[in-house]
């Protein structure tokens, strides 16, 4: 389960004042809401799970799972599985307001 995460949009680190939303939207792709405030620049808000991992991490944790599963008979499910469902799927809504130049401002995160 721990390897079944929510697909990977990119690496979250880009986020930071003064980083310019195009090089926002290459990395995180477009942003899942947005409008236009009547001072200029944007609003964007992302839902993502900054613990999203890429698809070879998760290929990589299916395997030593599958090998902890092995050499204790089994026994690592009484273990991982409720280590598993405690972490899984933790979004957080990211907020963003941009200058009317396209510069990051300001980044708010918002824990649903």
């Amino acid at each position: 389960m721990a390897a079944n995460r929510e697909s990977y949009r990119g690496d979250v680190g880009v986020l930071k004042e003064g980083v310019s939303r195009s090089e926002v939207i290459a990395e995180l792709g477009q942003p899942d809401s947005f409008f236009k405030p009547e001072t200029g620049g944007f609003d964007d808000r992302y839902i993502l799970d900054p613990e999203a991992h890429r698809t070879w991490v998760k290929v990589g944790t299916v395997v030593v799972h599958l090998g902890a599963d092995l050499v204790t008979a089994f026994l690592w499910e009484f273990v991982g599985t409720p280590y598993e469902l405690a972490v899984r799927d933790r979004k957080v809504i990211y907020h963003l307001a941009y200058n009317p130049d396209g510069k990051l401002a300001a980044i708010e995160k918002i824990k649903p």
